[in-house]
């Protein structure tokens, strides 16, 4: 697994003139989404999120649980041959 993104647990990192800069200092903005590249080779366990607004409602009722109040949409695209179950 490969993870890019702004989240401050976790921001990226790039490579500017051999310098080593936070990836939101470098585009001026932090990203609404975490970008994220799998290598699938063998089956992959199934994730369900809530929508946005579930999100925000179980972040205030939970916050242990629940540690952020954002939804987290997935989209899947191949880069080469694959073969998948829905």
């Amino acid at each position: 697994e490969l993870w890019m993104g702004t989240h401050h647990k976790a921001p990226g990192m790039v490579t500017v003139n051999g310098k080593k800069e936070l990836l939101s200092k470098v585009i001026g903005a932090e990203l609404p989404y975490l970008f994220k590249v799998l290598s699938v080779g063998k089956a992959l366990s199934i994730q369900a999120h809530p929508d946005k607004k579930l999100a925000e409602q179980l972040h205030k009722d939970r916050p242990e649980v629940y540690k952020d109040p954002n939804h987290k949409p997935e989209m899947t695209y191949a880069v080469t041959k694959f073969e998948a179950m829905c």
